[in-house]
């Protein structure tokens, strides 16, 4: 889930009071880095990123 949806969602007034309460497990660090080191499709033909690569900063 994106951060600015949690903060709306808790009524933080400040993205930097969510972040305060966010911590990530080392699961969900793990499945990251494991999303980012798996090569999509559309970022092996062009190297590039593309609309369909997953956005940083969401959480699981």
């Amino acid at each position: 889930m994106a951060l600015k949806a949690v903060q709306e969602l808790l009524g933080h007034a400040t993205i930097d009071m969510t972040m305060r309460y966010a911590h990530l497990s080392p699961d969900v660090k793990r499945d990251a880095v494991h999303v980012l080191d798996t090569p999509s499709p559309a970022r092996v033909h062009t190297g590039h990123m593309t609309p369909e690569t997953p956005a940083a900063g969401t959480l699981c």
